[in-house]
């Protein structure tokens, strides 16, 4: 995992006006023809993290291998590519029959980019890449409107599953201005001025706390109260996502330190980000962190959604393994909610398995929920895997997963996410009443 990840290069003009000619000049003759056009926008988050690992341009021959294969093997004879910068590629393709063809043409270029890794001078590397789509003259009477609406289909499709998206108009046009966002995210960064909040978890047995999960905080003095999901949107748009995580384990980990000083077998659960799990120095970054504060490896959990892990099962079985070889504990979040095999269930290496919250939260009113949370819990003990509920909000839940023979809570029942000292302050109270 690279120190800290560059945003794509900045739009100067000397770059876009030959660029916005050459494409309106397609337009153009493409209108005159009385055919559509269709522009993938390709970004390669992976070319500034190449650099810090490989050595200095070695970013710019991951570039030229991507132009590469998008000229010779990913196009068709009449498209086109113009390079926007190093780390964006403008893809157009002409004439083009439907929606549908461009989504054909974004998939090729993800299989061929996306899941096979590029040879840089003996060292391989994966291009990261995410594909925003706009179309001619649906979606843009101009190439200067068409490559901006792209550019908006390319922010949602960073933060998508599929990292393909087409624009959407409606969409556009309620976003928020997310390069403010953009800009304070890295402020926030540069000043330190993030925070993690802790949500307690629970003994379903004991009743005992047992373990928080770390949760980002962000208020900020010009945007207020930030989501944690508008504040990882803000760190993946600017290429910052590695950075952010980076800040979150450090802290998390430190924090760990003085909970497990306090109490030794407390863990604290972080979480990873599908471009996280990509990274292969994330398990090392971990590994390091626990050595300089001196955390018991079994102290940390490091959780993954249900979709982010069965999006790629091969590549997050691979990189679990990884983390797992350096004795922290794996946990597979929100589930229930995705569509995960249970063949690779079963194969990956994890410890811990939480319920959505959907499921519990609802359980005592929706028969059927409570049939799920039930069969989620003997599941996870077939495969011996600890459960850890989410959503509890009162007592009579609680006392209905413990019927169930559920391992762990978490939930307004026992306190939202508080700031670390006054977790601390329970967990002391805690050990105290023994």
């Amino acid at each position: 995992m690279a120190i800290e990840a560059v945003p794509p290069a900045a739009e100067d003009d000397d770059v876009l006006n030959p660029l916005v000619g050459r494409v309106q000049s397609m337009l153009s003759e493409s209108q005159a023809a009385g055919q559509s056009v269709g522009l993938l926008l390709v970004h390669a988050a992976a070319i500034d993290r190449t650099d810090a690992r490989h050595g200095f341009n070695a970013g710019d021959r991951l570039s030229n291998r991507i132009a590469g294969v998008l000229r010779t093997k990913a196009l068709r004879k009449n498209d086109s590519i113009e390079i926007l910068s190093r780390d964006e590629f403008a893809c157009i393709l002409r004439p083009l029959s439907s929606e549908g063809i461009a989504m054909l043409a974004a998939q090729r270029v993800m299989t061929l980019l996306g899941a096979t890794p590029l040879d840089i001078g003996g060292k391989s590397e994966l291009a990261d890449i995410a594909i925003g789509i706009a179309m001619f003259p649906d979606h843009g009477p101009d190439a200067e409107s068409l490559l901006q609406r792209a550019k908006h289909a390319l922010h949602t499709a960073r933060g998508h599953r599929d990292r393909i998206w087409i624009y959407e108009p409606q969409a556009a046009s309620s976003a928020v201005d997310q390069s403010q966002y953009v800009a304070r995210m890295r402020l926030a960064l540069d000043q330190n001025s993030l925070t993690l909040h802790y949500m307690p978890q629970a003994s379903l047995r004991t009743g005992r706390l047992t373990g928080a999960e770390a949760l980002l905080r962000w208020t900020d003095e010009v945007l207020g109260f930030v989501s944690p999901y508008a504040a990882v949107q803000a760190a993946e748009t600017a290429g910052l996502i590695d950075r952010l995580t980076q800040w979150i384990i450090t802290s998390a980990v430190q924090q760990c330190a003085e909970f497990q000083a306090i109490d030794p077998e407390f863990t604290v659960s972080v979480n990873v980000s599908p471009s996280n799990l990509r990274e292969p120095d994330l398990p090392l970054f971990i590994d390091r962190a626990l050595r300089t504060w001196d955390v018991n490896s079994n102290n940390l959990v490091v959780e993954i959604t249900e979709s982010a892990m069965m999006n790629d099962p091969n590549a997050a079985t691979e990189a679990l393994r990884e983390l797992k070889s350096h004795g922290v504990k794996l946990s597979i979040d929100d589930f229930g909610t995705g569509y995960s095999s249970m063949y690779y269930l079963a194969q990956l290496p994890l410890d811990e398995l939480k319920i959505d919250m959907s499921f519990v939260r609802t359980m005592l009113e929706v028969p059927i929920n409570a049939k799920i949370v039930r069969s989620l819990v003997e599941l996870a003990h077939n495969l011996e895997l600890s459960v850890v509920a989410e959503g509890v909000e009162n007592e009579a839940i609680m006392h209905a997963l413990a019927h169930l023979n559920c391992d762990h809570m978490q939930g307004y029942y026992l306190g939202k996410a508080m700031p670390a000292a006054d977790l601390a302050a329970r967990l002391r109270q805690q050990v105290q009443s023994k």
